[in-house]
Protein backbone atom coordinates (compact mmCIF):
# COMPACT_ATOMS: atom_id res chain seq x y z
CA UNK A 1 0.00 0.00 0.00
CA UNK A 2 1.00 3.66 -0.51
CA UNK A 3 2.20 5.03 2.72
CA UNK A 4 1.25 8.52 1.90
CA UNK A 5 -2.28 7.55 1.41
CA UNK A 6 -2.29 4.98 4.80
CA UNK A 7 -0.50 7.88 6.91
CA UNK A 8 -3.51 10.45 5.33
CA UNK A 9 -5.80 8.08 5.94
CA UNK A 10 -4.57 7.39 9.70
CA UNK A 11 -4.89 11.00 10.19
CA UNK A 12 -7.75 11.70 9.25
CA UNK A 13 -9.35 8.73 11.39
CA UNK A 14 -7.41 10.35 14.61
CA UNK A 15 -9.53 13.86 13.88
CA UNK A 16 -12.39 11.59 13.73
CA UNK A 17 -11.44 10.41 17.05
CA UNK A 18 -10.63 13.41 18.45
CA UNK A 19 -13.44 15.25 17.36
CA UNK A 20 -16.19 12.59 19.00
CA UNK A 21 -13.83 13.41 22.02
CA UNK A 22 -13.95 16.97 22.16
CA UNK A 23 -17.87 16.40 21.51
CA UNK A 24 -17.76 13.96 25.04
CA UNK A 25 -15.39 17.09 26.76
CA UNK A 26 -18.37 19.04 26.69
CA UNK A 27 -20.83 16.68 28.74
CA UNK A 28 -21.33 16.97 32.16
CA UNK A 29 -19.22 15.13 34.71
CA UNK A 30 -21.93 12.91 35.78
CA UNK A 31 -22.74 12.05 32.35
CA UNK A 32 -19.06 10.99 31.68
CA UNK A 33 -18.50 8.97 34.85
CA UNK A 34 -21.71 7.12 35.11
CA UNK A 35 -21.30 3.34 34.34
CA UNK A 36 -24.13 1.44 32.31
CA UNK A 37 -24.20 -1.46 34.55
CA UNK A 38 -21.66 -2.46 37.28
CA UNK A 39 -19.64 -4.26 35.25
CA UNK A 40 -19.21 -1.98 32.19
CA UNK A 41 -17.31 1.35 31.90
CA UNK A 42 -17.97 4.84 31.79
CA UNK A 43 -17.30 7.23 29.41
CA UNK A 44 -14.30 8.44 31.22
CA UNK A 45 -13.09 4.96 32.10
CA UNK A 46 -13.22 3.73 28.57
CA UNK A 47 -10.66 7.01 27.35
CA UNK A 48 -8.84 6.71 30.71
CA UNK A 49 -8.23 2.94 29.08
CA UNK A 50 -6.78 4.77 25.93
CA UNK A 51 -4.49 6.97 27.57
CA UNK A 52 -3.19 4.41 29.32
CA UNK A 53 -2.41 2.49 26.10
CA UNK A 54 -1.90 5.95 24.31
CA UNK A 55 0.88 6.74 26.48
CA UNK A 56 3.02 3.57 25.23
CA UNK A 57 3.23 3.67 21.84
CA UNK A 58 3.28 7.65 21.96
CA UNK A 59 6.62 7.45 24.29
CA UNK A 60 8.45 4.61 21.71
CA UNK A 61 7.03 7.31 18.80
CA UNK A 62 8.84 10.14 20.44
CA UNK A 63 12.11 8.23 21.02
CA UNK A 64 12.12 6.40 17.44
CA UNK A 65 11.57 8.92 15.25
CA UNK A 66 13.53 11.39 16.27
CA UNK A 67 16.60 8.97 15.41
CA UNK A 68 15.20 6.86 12.32
CA UNK A 69 16.92 7.83 9.55
CA UNK A 70 14.66 9.54 6.45
CA UNK A 71 14.43 7.33 3.88
CA UNK A 72 12.20 7.31 -0.09
CA UNK A 73 10.88 3.93 0.54
CA UNK A 74 6.78 5.08 -0.71
CA UNK A 75 5.22 1.32 0.39
CA UNK A 76 3.93 -0.16 3.43
CA UNK A 77 3.74 -3.78 3.39
CA UNK A 78 1.81 -4.95 6.89
CA UNK A 79 3.22 -7.50 8.88
CA UNK A 80 1.52 -10.77 9.04
CA UNK A 81 1.61 -10.52 12.92
CA UNK A 82 0.65 -6.65 12.69
CA UNK A 83 -2.22 -7.35 10.15
CA UNK A 84 -3.69 -10.37 12.57
CA UNK A 85 -3.86 -7.63 15.43
CA UNK A 86 -4.89 -4.71 13.78
CA UNK A 87 -8.05 -6.72 12.04
CA UNK A 88 -8.81 -8.30 15.29
CA UNK A 89 -8.81 -4.67 17.36
CA UNK A 90 -10.22 -2.59 14.60
CA UNK A 91 -13.76 -1.90 14.20
CA UNK A 92 -15.48 -2.65 11.04
CA UNK A 93 -17.40 -0.20 9.11
CA UNK A 94 -20.83 -0.61 10.13
CA UNK A 95 -19.48 -0.23 13.59
CA UNK A 96 -19.29 -3.75 15.00
CA UNK A 97 -16.43 -4.98 17.00
CA UNK A 98 -14.56 -7.96 16.28
CA UNK A 99 -13.27 -10.49 18.54
CA UNK A 100 -14.17 -8.94 22.09
CA UNK A 101 -11.18 -9.44 24.32
CA UNK A 102 -10.60 -9.43 28.01
CA UNK A 103 -8.65 -6.35 29.06
CA UNK A 104 -5.32 -6.88 30.74
CA UNK A 105 -5.19 -5.74 34.12
CA UNK A 106 -2.26 -3.46 33.51
CA UNK A 107 -4.64 -1.42 31.00
CA UNK A 108 -7.19 -1.32 33.54
CA UNK A 109 -8.83 2.31 34.00
CA UNK A 110 -8.23 3.65 37.53
CA UNK A 111 -11.28 3.20 40.20
CA UNK A 112 -11.35 7.52 40.84
CA UNK A 113 -11.10 8.58 36.68
CA UNK A 114 -10.11 12.43 36.91
CA UNK A 115 -12.27 14.77 34.42
CA UNK A 116 -9.25 15.81 32.79
CA UNK A 117 -8.90 12.53 30.88
CA UNK A 118 -10.55 13.79 28.24
CA UNK A 119 -8.08 16.62 28.15
CA UNK A 120 -5.17 14.53 27.67
CA UNK A 121 -6.50 12.34 25.15
CA UNK A 122 -7.11 14.99 22.91
CA UNK A 123 -3.96 16.30 23.65
CA UNK A 124 -2.41 12.60 22.89
CA UNK A 125 -4.68 12.82 19.45
CA UNK A 126 -2.52 15.99 18.49
CA UNK A 127 1.04 13.80 19.33
CA UNK A 128 -0.18 10.94 17.49
CA UNK A 129 -0.98 13.01 14.60
CA UNK A 130 2.56 14.80 14.06
CA UNK A 131 4.26 11.39 14.72
CA UNK A 132 2.22 10.42 11.51
CA UNK A 133 3.56 13.85 9.80
CA UNK A 134 6.89 13.13 10.63
CA UNK A 135 6.75 9.58 9.97
CA UNK A 136 5.75 10.39 6.08
CA UNK A 137 9.52 10.61 5.61
CA UNK A 138 10.25 7.30 7.51
CA UNK A 139 10.35 3.80 6.48
CA UNK A 140 6.88 2.58 7.84
CA UNK A 141 8.71 -1.10 7.52
CA UNK A 142 11.74 -0.96 8.98
CA UNK A 143 11.35 0.88 12.58
CA UNK A 144 9.81 -1.50 15.19
CA UNK A 145 7.49 -0.46 18.02
CA UNK A 146 7.20 -3.02 20.71
CA UNK A 147 3.45 -4.05 21.50
CA UNK A 148 2.08 -2.48 24.48
CA UNK A 149 1.51 -6.59 26.12
CA UNK A 150 5.79 -6.82 25.57
CA UNK A 151 8.39 -7.62 23.80
CA UNK A 152 6.94 -10.88 22.31
CA UNK A 153 5.35 -8.92 19.99
CA UNK A 154 6.83 -6.29 17.83
CA UNK A 155 4.99 -4.23 14.82
CA UNK A 156 6.31 -2.57 11.96
CA UNK A 157 6.10 1.22 12.53
CA UNK A 158 2.84 1.13 10.31
CA UNK A 159 1.22 -1.67 11.88
CA UNK A 160 2.08 0.33 15.12
CA UNK A 161 -0.15 2.92 14.34
CA UNK A 162 -3.06 1.50 12.87
CA UNK A 163 -3.40 -1.01 15.55
CA UNK A 164 -3.11 2.05 18.11
CA UNK A 165 -5.55 4.27 15.80
CA UNK A 166 -8.07 1.18 15.26
CA UNK A 167 -7.83 0.71 19.14
CA UNK A 168 -8.91 4.44 19.74
CA UNK A 169 -11.65 4.06 17.54
CA UNK A 170 -12.94 0.53 19.23
CA UNK A 171 -13.21 2.05 22.61
CA UNK A 172 -14.46 5.53 21.48
CA UNK A 173 -17.62 3.48 20.27
CA UNK A 174 -17.73 1.87 23.36
CA UNK A 175 -17.49 5.02 25.00
CA UNK A 176 -20.16 6.57 22.75
CA UNK A 177 -22.23 3.14 23.76
CA UNK A 178 -21.90 3.67 27.22
CA UNK A 179 -23.03 7.24 27.09
CA UNK A 180 -26.01 6.29 24.82
CA UNK A 181 -27.36 3.40 27.44
CA UNK A 182 -26.97 6.02 30.45
CA UNK A 183 -28.56 8.75 28.67
CA UNK A 184 -31.29 6.47 27.96
CA UNK A 185 -31.64 5.04 31.37
CA UNK A 186 -31.68 8.72 32.45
Amino acid sequence: MNKIDLIESLIRDTQEVKAEAERLAALSQKELKQKPSPQEWSVLECIEHLNIADAHYISQFDRKLQIAPESEESTFKPGWMGDYFVKSIKPRADGTIPSPMKTLKKFQPEIDVHYDTLSKFIEDQDEIIAALEKSKKLDLNKIKITSAIGSIVTFKLGDAFRFLIGHNQRHMIQAKRALEQVVATV
